[in-house]
């Protein structure tokens, strides 16, 4: 058996891992020139592969977030810079030897159904075939980009949060985030340093955590329940910025001027970088769409629930006016445990999800 992997980060690696233990024929493509993915630090905003801002520090303790059989060494922080998370993975591709079955600088460039096999066109011109293949390309490499009213009045920079790499360029601006998830607060505390005003826009805030609880453990140790069914925000600093006046949370953002953002409850603020901290679009753009669906949701306004609903999965009650909405993402893919394409036994997904906590260890446990 042939077994194709596209991608050579967190979820990459362990899956070659488990090939290689089940004496499997095993091809990993890799685009870029190195592994890691978003831990491969890349300076350079321009660059269309997602990557971590030059601060980043996870926010998941190192006991939490390693694989099973490789934990980071013992005098290593519990929460660990983008560059030491980086260097686990190099130490864990170089201890299993998985780097000889890696191919970089190659792009997968269309995969499509051949009979019983696949068919795997590469960038470089080369065709190969595989029995099976597994995708871990990860949801961070198209962001999304909501639609605003009015923002073609804005004349500022407007920007994604994708694009944003670190403080240079920022000196003196007043500058509006929009949203509240660990990338925008990241970004704002990194802000808060050097620009004139950080606000941060939010439609229904957040719960925030420090990452170290009562006793000096890290929080993931002591509340990984079902209380935290809510994602949480982590963040150390935002707290005190907020009560020194150097953060402002308002909230959803309603309009724009050449100048200023406008939110729903009337507020302005001066702007001159606006950026979109939205999340990112699934997409398997070199992935035959008859293999693997991306189900993009039908959705309608309703003014009476200012809410966007799809009609077709509100479920009414009997003899009863309640009825329920389900909120749904612009987009998603439906896949058996979160793996499997429900159009293609021969076909895996693995790292596909938005865990609470660190995404390693749920795809060592999804590959196996």
């Amino acid at each position: 058996m042939r077994v194709c992997v596209v991608g050579a980060a967190a979820s990459g690696l362990p899956s070659i891992k488990a090939c290689l233990e089940n004496d499997i024929d095993i091809i990993c493509y890799e685009k870029t020139s190195d592994i890691g993915g978003l831990w491969n630090y890349r300076p350079d905003e321009k660059n269309i592969e997602g990557t971590v801002m030059a601060t980043t520090v996870v926010n998941t303790s190192k006991e939490m977030m390693a694989y099973s059989d490789f934990p980071p060494p013992e005098d290593w922080p519990n929460f660990m810079h983008h560059s030491k998370v980086n260097e686990y993975l190099h130490l864990y591709a170089d201890h299993y030897h998985l780097k000889d079955y890696i191919k970089f600088n190659t792009a997968v460039k269309y995969i499509t159904e051949e009979k019983s096999s696949f068919k795997v066109q590469l960038e470089n011109g080369e065709v190969e075939h595989f029995d099976k293949v597994i995708l871990c390309t990860g949801h961070h490499a198209t962001p999304y980009h909501p639609q605003l009213r009015d923002v073609d009045k804005f004349k500022g920079r407007i920007m994604h949060a994708h694009e944003y790499r670190d403080i240079k360029g920022f000196e003196g601006k007043n500058v509006v985030l929009l949203g509240i998830g660990n990338s925008a607060l990241d970004i704002a505390v990194d802000l808060a340093k050097i620009a004139k005003s950080v606000t941060i826009s939010t439609r229904r805030g957040t719960w925030i955590f420090n990452k170290v609880a009562a006793g000096g453990m890290p929080y993931d140790t002591l509340y990984m329940t079902r209380f935290f069914q809510q994602h949480p925000t982590v963040n150390d600093a935002l707290a005190n910025l907020i009560c020194s006046g150097l953060i402002t949370v308002t909230d959803d953002v309603d309009t724009f001027t050449a100048d200023k953002v406008i939110t729903k409850n009337g507020r302005s603020f001066d702007c001159d970088v606006f950026i979109t901290c939205t999340g990112y679009v699934i997409g398997f753009p070199f992935l035959d769409p008859k293999i693997l669906t991306i189900e993009v949701c039908s959705l309608q306004y309703t003014p009476q629930f200012s809410t966007l609903i799809d009609y077709n999965r509100v479920k009414f009650m009997e003899n009863s006016r309640k009825f329920y909405i389900r909120k749904l993402p612009q987009n998603e893919v439906s896949l058996y445990k979160f793996v499997f394409s429900p159009n293609n036994e021969n076909l895996a997904v693995i790292g596909m999800i938005q865990p609470i906590g660190s995404i390693l260890p749920i795809s060592e446990i999804q590959v196996n």
